[in-house]
């Protein structure tokens, strides 16, 4: 959105945020703030005309208001209390600096995290959500000699480190307003806007060309900038441009969802699960909008298993002094999978099994992992590798190697609607396609055009993709997930097969003409050129994606950093729209996985509630370095799917949740530096993420082991 030119007039914003948390706001005084030279205006809640939030209950999982502008209590630390206006960002920034608050403070507490809610006994803040299985009260069916295991997972939050930051620009025009807002959900952000300002959703017309970056991170919290700045616009009645920054965005934004998961399990002595217990807690931030508790992460935490009657998985949803959460990269699969996953992991180090026969032992009968599993195995030369590391970290003490193994059964749902437009035109016979869907870098458009071509037998060059917008693309469904892709092609597939139907009794009696002559007989019959159509719930059917990785890793013990020496990955994609495309988007997810599990850490101050590692300096997502040496991705063959739009399978989130074998990769090289090390042999905890200073914590490495020669 930021490439759009200057706009005579223009303004720009940034927010003015609340530096005291679990306080009321008594005054706002921006009086020395205006005086700077420069300095246009400064908003707070009392000049917003309408309603002072920026979402819409009943929604997709949006359950309760959020203030665009703290007007009284404040819930979280940096949360915006106004936006103030200048004629650059620099000097936005410097004046909204100025803007002097007074406080009054409230009693209790201030717990920005889970372990401060925990720690502190604060179970008002806990809320049950989803059961999955009940346990059976026959405990007959637990054999006496079974071994009992039990432990827990911390799975960290994460910034969605997108190269975009949050952007809008609101330009006032005779009937309304436009918007240009980088937004995963035009729908949201519109109704928003509309509902902050007072006016009708016809006065605001949005478009988004594309955006640098999602994850899931401008679905919903896009659009508190964008009422922000469509308020100033409004007032002012001038354009105005809110680019956030980096620090603004990391303070005040919502992240992904922590989780904190308690388990036990029983097993026979080949690792078979008996009974199964898992209580996870995830972290909502300030408000339970958009929890993936209920509908994601229980649901998919049985993964690829063979779950009976006593398997008992339960999700809670905690309250937290930090701005609230949203949808993050597979949000409540990356979870969901992960903890099951690491039990299995845990079963396999406590029975002394291969944690890839203890898979195979829990594995649901007839499923697909079970042919693909061995397979896999084969293929990568997995015994003989693992025989290979285990020697070469006998032989060596500071630099260790390990393998790690995942596997998934991700399951994908469709709701909502994505319109699509098609228009042929009479002048050359080329096509414009509009649609509802939001390109942020997954190749949507791409797949769209080839969609349009392949179904009109045309080259891809005739067609071309408009921008989003909020005509053609009214009411559509948020852009994420990984369904946007396919249900915009299979809308713009309905609408280019409406035109053809109409196109067919001309093509009949012009058997030897070219295209151009055919449309252009259909234009001169007075045939409607033009098409709309929409893919609603129930046009696709559901079914499930399924992978496997083997991550190998080496590890300096001295210093905690590690190198990924190989990665093999196997997913099924069905029968691929774009190869080129849906290899990118793997290896994308897992790379943004391999941050999550190794590098990205965020720690706030837990007396003031305030973010701590808001920039680069301090908050690492992977680099260059981060990337396996040797990456192999392969696309399972002759796979269709006869579920899925022209046989494919989605490919933007699913890999996100193989990258825990980079996890248990580690542990392996982990466990031979322990042992080294004299440590008794015990399970230790590694959560996301594992940073170099937690992998040299856990390394058994102490002082007394070096000596100055």
């Amino acid at each position: 959105m930021n490439d759009l030119p200057p706009t005579p007039g223009e303004a720009w914003a940034a927010f003015v945020h609340a530096t005291q948390a679990n306080s009321k706001i008594a005054n706002i005084d921006p009086t020395d703030a205006l005086k700077i030279p420069g300095a246009i205006a400064f908003y707070c809640a009392k000049d917003i005309p309408g309603e002072n939030t920026f979402m819409i209950k009943g929604l997709m999982g949006i359950m309760e208001d959020e203030e665009i502008f703290c007007s009284d209590t404040v819930k979280y630390h940096s949360q915006p209390l106004g936006v103030m206006i200048a004629e650059t960002p620099e000097i936005a920034k410097i004046a909204g600096d100025k803007v002097k608050v007074i406080y009054e403070k409230m009693d209790g507490l201030i717990m920005p995290t889970m372990a401060d809610v925990f720690e502190n006994k604060a179970f008002h803040r806990i809320h049950s959500s989803k059961v999955f299985k009940r346990i059976n009260n026959n405990e007959e069916i637990i054999l006496k000699e079974s071994k009992h295991i039990q432990g827990f997972f911390d799975l960290g939050s994460q910034y969605h480190y997108t190269m975009e930051p949050q952007t809008c620009v609101c330009v006032p025009k005779e009937d309304g307003m436009d918007v240009y807002s980088a937004s995963q959900w035009m729908t949201l952000t519109q109704s928003a806007i509309s509902n902050a300002l007072n006016i009708n959703n016809s006065k605001l017309f949005l478009q988004v060309r594309r955006l640098g970056g999602g994850y899931g991170s401008k679905t919903s919290r896009n659009v508190q900038i964008a009422c922000a700045c469509a308020l100033a616009c409004l007032l002012l009645n001038r354009p105005v441009r809110f680019v956030q920054s980096l620090e603004s965005m990391m303070n005040s934004l919502g992240k992904r969802f922590a989780c904190h998961s308690d388990y036990e399990v029983d097993v026979d002595d080949k690792g078979k699960i008996l009974k199964l217990q898992n209580v996870f807690y995830e972290d909502c931030g300030s408000s339970m909008n958009e929890s993936p508790v209920q509908f994601l992460s229980t649901l998919t935490a049985s993964n690829c298993y063979d779950v009976n009657e006593n398997w008992k998985i339960e999700g809670k949803v905690v309250k937290t002094d930090a701005p609230s959460h949203t949808w993050c990269r597979a949000p409540g699969p990356l979870e969901g999978i992960a903890m099951t996953e690491n039990i299995m992991e845990h079963i396999a180090y406590e029975t002394k099994q291969d944690p890839a026969e203890v898979r195979s032992t829990n594995m649901k009968p007839n499923s697909k992992m079970e042919t693909l599993l061995p397979d896999f195995l084969k293929s990568t030369e997995y015994q003989t590798r693992n025989k290979d590391i285990i020697d070469f970290s006998k032989k060596n003490r500071w630099r260790k190697r390990g393998l790690g193994l995942s596997i998934m059964k991700y399951p994908m749902h469709y709701f909502g609607m994505q319109p699509a437009t098609v228009a042929i035109y009479q002048g050359d016979g080329s096509v414009s396609v509009s649609h509802g869907g939001i390109e942020m870098g997954q190749g949507l458009n791409t797949k769209v055009a080839q969609v349009a071509a392949y179904t009109l037998g045309l080259p891809l060059e005739k067609i071309r993709i408009h921008p989003t917008d909020s005509f053609n693309g009214a009411n559509a469904m948020a852009s994420g997930g990984s369904f946007a892709s396919e249900t915009v092609c299979y809308a713009v597939k309905k609408a280019c097969e409406e035109l053809l139907e109409r196109m067919e009794p001309f093509r009949e009696t012009l058997t030897d003409s070219s295209w151009l002559e055919l449309v252009q007989k259909c234009f001169q019959s007075q045939v409607s050129l033009t098409a709309t159509q929409t893919c609603k719930a129930g046009d696709l059917q559901v079914y499930d994606v399924w992978g496997l990785c083997l991550s190998e890793v080496e590890v300096d013990i001295l210093t905690g950093n590690l190198l990924i020496t190989r990665v093999d990955i196997l997913e099924d994609t069905g029968e691929s729209l774009s190869p080129s495309i849906d290899v990118g988007q793997i290896e994308g997810a897992f790379i943004m996985g391999v941050g999550y599990w190794l590098t990205e850490k965020l720690v706030f101050n837990r007396q003031t509630g305030e973010l701590l590692t808001n920039r680069t300096w301090n908050y690492k997502p992977p680099g260059v370095k981060d990337i396996p040496v040797d990456f192999r991705i392969t696309l399972l063959q002759n796979s269709p799917n006869p579920a899925g739009f022209l046989r494919s399978k989605a490919t933007g989130e699913p890999a996100i949740c193989l990258s825990v074998a980079v996890l248990f990769a580690l542990r392996r090289a982990l466990e031979s530096s322990r042992a080294d090390a004299g440590l008794p042999e015990n399970w230790f905890h590694l959560g996301a993420p594992t940073s170099p200073e937690e992998t040299l914590l856990n390394s058994g490495t102490s002082v007394e082991m070096f000596s100055l020669q």
